[in-house]
């Protein structure tokens, strides 16, 4: 929604209003709910697509524990991708990865637990950044039977 559609909204919802005042007051309050209701629904779909061109990374160790992949599962592509891998003082850059694609590097030894820092920008220059445990031997953010929001303490 660009400016001419808000305040076409609003001054809609202004006019219903005073028109709806003159009947009652008890009518108003329902017009100015039902036009809060349409101005908060498309500010919210307007947010949502915003959202959804948001470009998602994650990091993981594959089988062999001598490559890390990054992911892109978000719905635009990443530029200026910083990678580092922290207890390894493993450093290296990413120029782009587009949507649903995966960059591979490979390392000279195995990998036998680590913390993957991930920071990029997506096409408009905002920055974001995410953090990924990667572990030959353990369990690392693909874990799908991990709850979201965990009620109880998790044993390992």
């Amino acid at each position: 929604m660009d400016t001419r559609q808000i305040a076409a909204v609003f001054i809609a919802g202004i006019a219903v209003f005073v028109y709806l005042a003159i009947i009652g007051m008890f009518f108003a309050s329902i017009g100015v709910m039902i036009i809060l209701i349409v101005g908060m629904t498309a500010y919210l779909t307007m947010i949502g697509k915003k959202i959804g061109e948001i470009p998602e990374l994650t990091a993981k160790l594959s089988p062999n524990a001598k490559n890390i992949i990054i992911r892109n599962s978000g719905n635009t592509s990443a530029i200026q991708i910083h990678v580092a891998v922290v207890p390894l003082d493993i450093e290296y850059d990413i120029s782009e990865i587009p949507a649903d694609e995966e960059h591979t590097h490979s390392l000279d030894a195995m990998i036998r637990e680590a913390r993957v820092v991930i920071t990029w920008k997506d096409n408009d220059g905002h920055a974001f950044s995410h953090e990924s445990q990667i572990s030959a031997l353990g369990k690392g953010e693909d874990d799908f039977l991990k709850p979201m929001f965990p009620m109880f303490d998790i044993k390992k």
